[in-house]
C-alpha cells in the first residue's frame, strides 16, 4: 500500500464497541459516537449499528450521520445561523444551545427536536488548557450560577427547556462521570424535575482498561433512581477508535545538521498530523523509547514549514531511507482534520 496511509484494525475496533455497548446496556444510558473524533463512512455503518446514535455539528456530519443509519441524532454547535438550523432543526431528535442569546433567539423555532442547553460547570479539572471547556473564560456553555440565577429569577423563558448538556471531561475514568453527577444534583435542584435528558458529553475513556465500569453503573443508576424522568446521553468520541489503528508513512530522507539527524518523511504536521500543530501532541512511534540510545532522530514533515516537526525520538535500531514508520494510535481526531495543505494528497484509509 502507497504511504501514507491509516490502517484500522476491525477486530480491535469490535472489542471497544462490544465494551461500551455492555456499558449502554447494563447502565441504560445512550452513547453516541461524536463524527468530529472519527469520520470514515464505512467504519461509522458499523458504529450506527451498535451504537444508540450519533452527536453532529454540522449538515455534513448530519448527511454522515443517516447515510450511516443511525438510530438517533444529537446537535450542537457553539453559534447557529438561523440560515443553518432551519436546514438542520428538523432532522435531529436533540439539540443544544451554547449561550442564553442563542436560547433567547432561537428556542421558539420549532418545535420537534427536544431543546437544551449547554452549561460550564467550571469544573477544577488537571486539562489542558486548548481543550479545557471548564476555564472561567471559556466560550462553551452558559456559566452555571449565571444560568441557574436566571432559571431561579424567570429572567428568561425556559418553559422548552428539556435538556442539559455538559462537555467538561477530557480522558476520565468513571470518577470524572461521579464529579459530573454529583455537580448536577448539587446545583440543579430547581430544573432537574422538568428535564427530559442530561447530555454528559465526551472526555469518558470507556474503552480504557482503567475504566471502572460497576462503578460507573452504579453511580449511574443512583442518579436515574433519583430522577427517573431523565435519559442521560454520552458522546465518549475518541474512547471508541482508541487504540485500533496506526498512520503508516516512509522515510524520504535523512539530512544531518549541527549533529543532527533529521528524518524527512512523507507526511506533515498540516495534511495528516493537524492535531500534533494545534495541541503540541507527542505522538507514539513503534520501535522507539524513552530512553537514551545511539539513534536519535528529529522526525519532521515534507512541506516547506519551517517548523513542520512531529518531534525527537531515540530509536531501537538506525533508520534508512525508503523505511517505513509506523505512529501508534492514530484513529480520533486525525482523519477528520485532513488538509491538502503544499498540494499533498490526502492519506488512504483501510480497515483490516
Amino acid at each position: 500500500m502507497k504511504t501514507p496511509y491509516f490502517i484500522m484494525n476491525r477486530e480491535k475496533l469490535e472489542k471497544n464497541l462490544k465494551k461500551i455497548k455492555r456499558i449502554e446496556e447494563e447502565s441504560n444510558v445512550k452513547i453516541f459516537h461524536t463524527i468530529k473524533s472519527f469520520n470514515q463512512e464505512n467504519v461509522l455503518k458499523i458504529i450506527a449499528s451498535t451504537l444508540s446514535g450519533m452527536s453532529v455539528g454540522s449538515a455534513n456530519e448530519l448527511n454522515m450521520a443517516k447515510e450511516a443509519q443511525s438510530q438517533a441524532t444529537h446537535l450542537y454547535a457553539p453559534a447557529y445561523s438561523k440560515e443553518s438550523l432551519e436546514e438542520l432543526i428538523d432532522k435531529v431528535d436533540t439539540l443544544s444551545f451554547n449561550s442564553l442569546t442563542q436560547w433567547r433567539t432561537f428556542h421558539n423555532l420549532h418545535n420537534k427536536p427536544s431543546m437544551g442547553l449547554r452549561i460550564n460547570p467550571r469544573l477544577h479539572l488537571p486539562i489542558p488548557d486548548y481543550c479545557n471547556p471548564n476555564l472561567d473564560y471559556s466560550r462553551l456553555g452558559v456559566e452555571y450560577l449565571e444560568f441557574i440565577e436566571t432559571f431561579k429569577n424567570k429572567t428568561i423563558d425556559f418553559y422548552n427547556l428539556e435538556g442539559l448538556h455538559f462537555h467538561s471531561l477530557f480522558q476520565s475514568s468513571e470518577v470524572g462521570t461521579q464529579l459530573l453527577l454529583d455537580h448536577i444534583e448539587t446545583y440543579y435542584q430547581a430544573v432537574l424535575p422538568q428535564l427530559r435528558w442530561i447530555n454528559l458529553g465526551g472526555g469518558h475513556h470507556f474503552s480504557s482498561d482503567n475504566f471502572n465500569v460497576n462503578n460507573f453503573i452504579q453511580r449511574v443508576k443512583s442518579f436515574q433512581n433519583a430522577y427517573p424522568n431523565i435519559q442521560l446521553y454520552f458522546e465518549p468520541g475518541e474512547s471508541i477508535v482508541k487504540n485500533t489503528g496506526s498512520f503508516i508513512v516512509t522515510i524520504l530522507d535523512i539530512i544531518q545538521i549541527a549533529g543532527v539527524n533529521i528524518v524527512i518523511v512523507d507526511t506533515s504536521t498540516e495534511t495528516h498530523l493537524l492535531d500534533v500543530a494545534i495541541v503540541n501532541q507527542r505522538l507514539t512511534i513503534n520501535g522507539t523509547q524513552r530512553e537514551s540510545t545511539p539513534y536519535f532522530y528529529e522526525i519532521s514533515g515534507n512541506s516547506c514549514l519551517q517548523g513542520d516537526l512531529i518531534g525527537e525520538y531515540f530509536f531501537q535500531k538506525p533508520l534508512k531511507i525508503g523505511e517505513t514508520i509506523t505512529f501508534e494510535d492514530m484513529m480520533g481526531y486525525s482523519m477528520v482534520k485532513m488538509t491538502e495543505f503544499n498540494g499533498m494528497s490526502k492519506a488512504n484509509f483501510y480497515l483490516s
